[in-house]
């Protein structure tokens, strides 16, 4: 089945595994491909819908002589091209840049023809494919205005703005950010203490050439992220940013932090002037100079998405005139979406011990209880998925060692009182110890004495009678 639209058809060449891009260029429906780039950088092209419907038509009308040659030999298909193209632009193009023009060839009538087994040096050709190709290439002529009122229209419906996911631990951020959407869309990074302004917009590298030493401009993900959305103006395209406060924001942003400010139509308000030559020659090598005027901004079909967790001891402030060029979406728990398992709890009952396997949501939800009396930041507490399905049903017991139990310890309750979950005394060897660091209460729970204090318990066993409540934790009375 053909794609609906000459641009997502584009986009499902891009896909094929090659050594050499394919991209799509909007107002005049143009097939903007590239060499390998073997010895430097790859050199870019461009031939429009028109011009490749002409070659098709060449090679069809020629198809005995075509059919000989269906390996790539350079020579032999440069002549053939020479020979037989009649457009004098995409002839004198193809002397040069055989290779390239051969592989844009091979990989439409790859796609529109659903074969299988792409070789990036054997085509397949009969007059069935080839006439396939020119008739859906043909239907796609008469999308011409339309692209060109996308492109004057000062708007779109994409809507795109800047959004900040936040929640307790284990709420689904970074599933909210991906669900119902493409990931092919998508481009992702992660900030970390050590990220700066050039690992995230990107910088000059060395790189290794025929045994010496250059410099190549390596982009970094804002950038990739722009590229692709200018390259494709009638899809939405998303930058992630995870953890975006374990970096210092603002810094890693530098004057892209003005073009996060955004007009009705969701570009940026105020371009801004690029400094560094080497970003603004690789933005206009990648984009056959959309940027020739120096100016950068967001364009409408981009969003950024990013994710934060304001409990984390090693995250980084935000200043306020960052903050409010975002918005900003809390998560909150909500147990009717809890991951589905159990764990196995010490419990304490009528002077007897038995190990209770405890539903996780039921168990998320007393703990959540108890903190959120004591006055525990709601960011602190344990989100619904904060516990994986697969981790409850492989290794349930490390973690909950390694996982929760560290978690309540060392983050939750690290400057206030253990006894807020855990007993103040647990049995060691059969002997009664004072609960006074981690190591202990791991040694009780693999002992099989119970760990938790007595309200935990309690309200374990009487939750366990009922069916489980799915409101949030904030109804939960």
């Amino acid at each position: 089945m053909s794609p609906n639209t000459l641009s997502s058809f584009v986009k499902k060449c891009s896909d094929i595994e090659s050594g050499m891009s394919l991209t799509y260029g909007e107002i005049s429906p143009s097939f903007i491909f590239s060499n390998t780039g073997k010895g430097g950088n790859p050199k870019y092209f461009s031939i429009s819908l028109i011009q490749l419907i002409d070659v098709l038509t060449d090679i069809k009308q020629n198809l005995p002589v075509f059919l000989k040659h269906i390996n790539y030999i350079e020579k032999d298909w440069r002549d053939l091209f020479s020979t037989y193209i009649k457009d004098p632009v995409v002839n004198a193009l193809s002397t040069v840049q055989t290779l390239p023009l051969f592989a844009l060839i091979n990989k439409i009538i790859y796609q529109l023809n659903n074969l299988s087994n792409y070789k990036e040096k054997e085509i397949q050709l009969s007059d069935e494919y080839l006439a396939i190709a020119i008739d859906y290439l043909s239907s796609q002529k008469c999308n011409i205005t339309e692209i060109r009122e996308l492109k004057n229209s000062s708007g779109n419906n994409f809507h795109s703005t800047n959004i900040i996911y936040y929640g307790a631990p284990g709420t689904g951020k970074s599933y909210s950010i991906s669900q119902g959407k493409d990931e092919n869309y998508f481009t992702r990074t992660v900030f970390h203490p050590d990220t700066q302004y050039s690992d995230f917009i990107g910088c000059l590298k060395p790189i290794m050439n025929n045994n010496s030493v250059g410099y190549q401009f390596r982009p970094g993900p804002f950038t990739i992220a722009i590229i692709k959305a200018i390259s494709d103006p009638s899809s939405e395209y998303f930058l992630v940013i995870e953890e975006i406060n374990r970096a210092a924001a603002a810094a890693v942003f530098g004057e892209i932090f003005q073009l996060l400010d955004r007009d009705e139509n969701g570009e940026s308000s105020y371009p801004i002037d690029v400094s560094d030559p080497d970003l603004l020659a690789y933005l206009n090598e990648k984009t056959l100079n959309k940027f020739s005027t120096g100016k950068l901004k967001i364009p409408s079909n981009l969003s950024l998405l990013a994710t934060m967790n304001s409990s984390d001891q090693a995250v980084m402030p935000m200043d306020t005139a960052f903050k409010r060029r975002w918005q900003f979406k809390y998560l909150q728990i909500d147990y009717s979406k809890a991951s589905k398992g159990t764990l196995n709890i010490p419990i304490e009952s009528a002077g007897n011990i038995t190990i209770q396997p405890i539903e996780w949501s039921i168990l998320a939800m007393v703990i959540n209880k108890h903190l959120a009396t004591e006055r525990i930041p709601e960011d602190r507490l344990l989100g619904h998925r904060f516990i994986s399905e697969t981790e409850l049903q492989k290794d349930p017991d490390n973690t909950l060692k390694g996982k929760l139990l560290m978690y309540l310890w060392d983050d939750v309750l690290r400057h206030s009182q253990k006894t807020i979950i855990f007993k103040d005394e647990v049995i060691i060897h059969g002997q009664s110890v004072e609960l006074i660091n981690f190591s202990q209460l791991i040694n009780a729970f693999e002992q099989g004495s119970t760990v938790f204090n007595n309200a935990i318990e309690e309200s374990l066993l009487s939750k366990m009678a009922e069916s489980v409540d799915t409101k949030t934790y904030l109804e939960y009375e």
